[in-house]
């Protein structure tokens, strides 16, 4: 019996291990995914938690005007998913197009599936937020008497 509980705890510990592993190979993905997009333009980024389903993660660049430059996912089960590019969300072309028309493309959505793509509309969001503020003038203190 002793023998047993031995095998079970190394077989956890190399399971703990491996998992430990494979998360800081992720995090050295996602940081390389980060600054690859970042030369696209400004990044916004969203996730959808999975569960026991798969998740993603994605990173979407657009240019000052809000045209979209570039998109990267992260999808999958297991510490072993990767980063790939995105050309094409809702069966349209990502490249060159108004972040607010693919917000619009979304909201249009049902419930369901606007769930599903949970992630798109976060990293959306927060490029349309970024590019608000931009423009907001910075010399918000006269004061007019």
């Amino acid at each position: 019996m002793n023998n047993q509980v031995q095998l079970l705890f190394l077989i956890a510990f190399a399971l703990f291990t491996m998992q430990a592993v494979g998360g800081w190979f992720q995090i050295r993905d996602y940081r390389k995914a980060i600054h690859r997009v970042h030369k696209l333009g400004n990044v916004g980024i969203g996730q959808k938690k999975g569960g026991f389903l798969t998740g993603y993660l994605v990173l979407i660049a657009c240019d000052a005007e809000g045209m979209i430059t570039g998109a990267e996912v992260m999808d999958g089960m297991t510490f072993l998913a990767k980063f790939h590019p995105c050309r094409s969300v809702l069966g349209k072309e990502l490249h060159h197009v108004h972040i607010e028309e693919f917000l619009k493309e979304f909201q249009a959505l049902d419930q369901r599936k606007r769930k599903y793509y949970k992630g798109y509309i976060q990293a959306l969001e927060a490029l349309k937020m970024r590019l608000e503020q931009q423009t907001i003038p910075e010399d918000t203190d006269a004061v007019t008497e």
